[in-house]
This record gives C-alpha cells, structure tokens and sequence, in this order.
C-alpha cells in the first residue's frame, strides 16, 4: 500500500502545473522566505530530502514538500524553490587554459596523512545512550555497526556503547565509553551484528554470518577528552588486534567525511537541515530508570539543526565546530547509543557517511524541544588520520 501512495504522490508530482519560467528567478518557499528558482541539484537540504525519497527512508510528508517546492519547469525538468542562503548554482564551465608541461616528479611517498589507509569501497549498504520512537533496522542495512563489550566488577559483562568500523583495524566511538572512572573494563568489539540474541541473522530467507568477537590491542582516546569542558573531544579510535574479515554485504566500513563538500556533494555548514541516520541497541525506555535495551538494532532519522537547548549544551565548547545537535522531535539516541554513528548520504551514489558520533542528551530522552549532541566526526579528521596505521 505504502508503495502505491508513493507512486501516485509521485505521479502527482510530475503533474503539478506551473507556469514555464527562467531558472534563478526569486521566489517564495513553503516558510515564506525568500528564494532562488533552481535545479535541485543547487539546492543541498531538497536534493539530500530526494535521495531519502528514492531510498524509501523520507519522512512521511517528503514528497508532499519536494511538490512543494517545485516553482518552474526548465525543458519539462521541474525547478524548486531554495532558500537563498543555502542555494549553490553551478558556476559555468571556464574556457580551456593552455597548460605547461608538468615537470617529471618522482613517485610520492605514502601520505603523511594517512588517508590511503582508508577504504574505497567503503559506505555501500545492501539496502538502499538510545532510540526513541526508531524502528528495527533491516538485516544488511548497517554492516559498519560496531558493539562493546565490557565487564563490570561483581556483575559480569554486557554490551554497553556502540562503534562504527572505519576500515579493518580500528572502531570509531565515544571518548566516554572507554573512561575509567565508569568502572567498565573493555572485553571486545562485536562487528557484524544484528539481532544479538540470535546467530545466525536471517530475514525474508537471506543470513548473515555469525558476528566477529574482536580484542582491542590499543584504546586511543582524544588527549584533550574532557578538557576544558567534560563533554570536550568526546572521540576515540579502538585498533583490533586481529583485522575485521570484510564482507560486501554484511561488514563494511563506512566512509569518513575528509572534504565533505567533495564527498558529501555539501559542505559542513550545510549539515543544518540535513536529515540524518542513527542507529544503535540503546534503550529504548523514555524514562531514565528504566531499562529496556532492545534485541535487534534500532534505527531513527533525525533533523541536524539547533535549537535553544543545545545552544545551551554547547555554551561550555570553546570551538561550537566540535559537535552539533540533531533530533528535537520527540526522536533521540540514548543511554547505551554512545559511540554509535550518524550517517548521511552523498548526493551521487548514496555512498554513507560517519558525520557525527553519538556523545550526550538530555536525562529524559526523546523530550520535546530537546536535543542529542553529536562529535563533528569532520572536525577530528586530522586527528584520526594522524592515529591510523596499517
């Protein structure tokens, strides 16, 4: 049914009248602000809202907006209406230059940045501290999730904090999942899991193979984790101390936003607005004394924007780059989500990125008008860079 409605919306879409016009006129958007009648691909947050569409994980009243949108039509291609501050037209192509012979260089070394120790092939999903109001994410949907396993003195062991692969050696996470003072001690890393209760996953007659139990041979915390405020540099790389066995379907890295604007197709400013992925086997309970960690991974879309609270949580950062906020409508991560991703997609082959990792919320998680507070995975870069080693 779901299938249908969209096809008709879409239908609906492609028939809208308007009258024929000239790209880069002004116009009025859906919230009365001034703007610019252009291709969709000038306009980062309608082009990012597409992609969702075409993935089937748009939020219900998507096309309803991208229809919208649509000011003008250009040679029977639809035009849409993108706030001026945020619209991107293409420059045009400069004429060919004349170009000097390029001396004959040697061969460069590696790269002291160790960028080439990141995959390429990494980002493809088969499928095109908690989760409030998520939904189970499907088998194969999310192969760079990672788990921790930790020990607490007298009381056993349990999964307590998330990760995401970033190549087969090292665990991207939470500087606070791994501080002593939690009186957790690290076991392992689980890569390739799903549903942990059950081995192997299956789902509509496809199975993954068994999840990998990998030791940590270095933790790698920030070094100014907690300084000078407590939340601060809340990120730190986990080396397996046996490399994670790739699958294309079941574990794969994800990509790193090294140049978001050349991998994402936006820049970092223009995260704001985007609608983004988390995912994680976090509680699920909104209230805080509860416990009710699901069995299968949860996944949710939240908004990356900033509203009065986290203005609020980011007060004591010395540099506002270091994190960002996303939810805000009764959707959040929580207790147990630590550590875990939030991805978005490119705009040419929905390749996934790891923009932001899970680091604090609020006590009552999935509250109106609150929001999680995510590490600015492009910020660190160099610093992840500059730990990597083969």
């Amino acid at each position: 049914m779901e299938k249908v409605v969209a096809v008709i919306a879409t239908v609906v879409l492609v028939m809208v009248v308007v009258i024929e016009g000239q790209s880069g006129q002004s116009c009025s958007t859906e919230a009365g602000l001034v703007g610019i009648c252009g291709p969709i691909r000038d306009c980062p947050e309608l082009r990012n809202l597409l992609l969702l569409v075409r993935g089937g994980n748009a939020p219900p009243d998507s096309l309803q907006r991208l229809r919208k949108a649509i000011c003008s039509f250009n040679n029977n291609q639809p035009l849409v209406c993108c706030t001026a501050q945020t619209s991107q037209p293409q420059p045009p192509p400069l004429p060919p230059q004349p170009q000097p012979r390029p001396p004959q260089l040697q061969p460069n070394p590696r790269p002291s940045t160790h960028e080439d120790l990141l995959p390429t092939n990494c980002g493809i999903s088969a499928l095109v501290d908690r989760i409030i109001d998520g939904e189970d994410a499907p088998l194969l949907a999310w192969p760079w999730m990672a788990l921790l396993r930790g020990r607490v003195s007298g009381r056993g062991s349990s999964f307590y904090c998330g990760g995401v692969l970033i190549n087969n050696r090292y665990v991207l996470t939470a500087a606070h999942c791994l501080k002593q003072t939690i009186g957790i001690q690290l076991e392992f890393v689980r890569i390739g899991e799903h549903t942990i209760s059950k081995s192997p996953d299956c789902e509509k007659g496809r199975c993954a193979p068994p999840p990998q139990d990998i030791q940590v041979s270095e933790v790698i915390r920030h070094p100014q984790y907690g300084n000078p405020c407590r939340e601060c540099n809340d990120i730190a790389l986990l080396r397996l101390a046996t490399p994670a066995t790739l699958n294309p379907l079941h574990v794969v890295p994800i990509c790193l936003p090294v140049n978001p604007a050349r991998d994402l197709g936006f820049s970092e400013q223009e995260y704001q607005g985007q609608y983004a992925w988390a995912a994680g086997w976090g509680s699920t309970a909104r209230n805080p004394t509860v416990t009710a960690n699901p069995d299968k991974l949860q996944q949710v879309l939240l908004r990356v924007q900033t509203l009065q609270y986290c203005e609020q949580l980011k007060r004591s950062y010395p540099e506002t780059r270091m994190a960002f906020c996303a939810g805000g409508e009764r959707k959040d991560t929580c207790r147990g989500d630590s550590g875990g991703p939030l991805v978005l997609s490119n705009t040419v082959d929905t390749k996934k990125f790891v923009v932001g990792i899970t680091s604090l919320g609020p006590r009552v998680c999935g509250t109106a008008n609150t929001q999680g507070l995510y590490t600015n995975v492009h910020y660190y870069v160099p610093w992840i860079l500059a730990n990597l080693r083969p």
